[in-house]
């Protein structure tokens, strides 16, 4: 299967080039957009995962959708990085989970601008174009951390710019990417050390935290009392050597229990 998913993905992909940006429509939410190059992917890839899995359901960003079961599920984002590909900004991916009892079996995250492609089976490890890959050891006073702002959710605009800011003072320094898939998919191989968005959907986020903890990372959804891939909720995901102080600065500036 890993190498028919993987034909199927890269070909969602080369969606992102070879279809030129003509459609953006405004979603719910501050700065929340979907082109025609997230519909044109996901119409691609809904049917090409069904038939690779008979029986299985799908979830993705560019529909309506039943909820999380125990049957096998993909669990999709087109194109995660939409704001980036409207700029040209070449900071966006294709992300495919395949969860089996609610949790992810097969994570698959693929940046088809620099032609990466990041894989995890659970139990099996991960790997980037076919190469295997683990978190950094870098303690967390010279980690780079990733940043989500949430920009769709004005509520939670403030919390967000507290914690970039408190580790910004804390670590080396941080990043904003854009793109959540990607920034899991970067700490997983140890360009980051740490990463925390304040609310993920679970397409942002059901490949790349497998990819993380198959990789030696860690993941945790601090707001939610343990993980759970049917919410919409905050992810911190760091690695081993970072992960406590990563918490002890999510918990000062949230309040939020373990």
């Amino acid at each position: 299967m890993k190498e028919k998913l993987t034909e199927i993905v890269r070909q969602a992909g080369s969606m992102f080039s070879e279809r030129k940006l003509t459609t953006v429509i405004g979603k719910e939410g501050h700065a929340n957009f979907v082109t025609n190059i997230d519909t044109a992917v996901q119409d691609y890839l809904e049917p090409a995962l069904l038939r690779l899995v008979p029986g299985s359901q799908f979830i993705g960003e560019e529909k309506e959708n039943r909820e999380l079961t125990d049957e096998p599920t993909w669990i999709v984002d087109p194109l995660d990085g939409t704001t980036n590909m409207i700029h040209d900004c070449r900071m966006s991916a294709v992300s495919v989970a395949l969860c089996e009892g609610k949790k992810p079996a097969v994570g698959m995250i693929y940046q088809p601008f620099t032609d990466e492609l990041f894989y995890a089976e659970a139990g099996r490890g991960a790997t980037l174009n076919g190469r295997p890959i683990h978190v950094s050891s870098t303690p967390f006073r010279d980690a780079l951390v990733a940043v989500g702002t949430a920009p769709y959710y004005e509520e939670l605009e403030e919390t967000g710019i507290a914690l970039a800011r408190a580790f910004l003072r804390s670590c080396a320094d941080i990043r904003r990417s854009g793109s959540a898939a990607l920034d899991l998919a970067y700490l997983a191989c140890g360009r980051y050390d740490a990463f925390f968005e304040m609310r993920l959907k679970p397409w942002d986020y059901a490949a790349g935290s497998l990819i993380v903890q198959e990789a030696g990372g860690l993941v945790r959804m601090p707001l939610a009392g343990g993980l759970d891939y049917s919410l919409s909720t905050a992810v911190v995901a760091s690695t081993p050597a970072c992960m406590e102080k990563v918490m002890e600065v999510f918990l000062a500036e949230t309040g939020a229990a373990h």
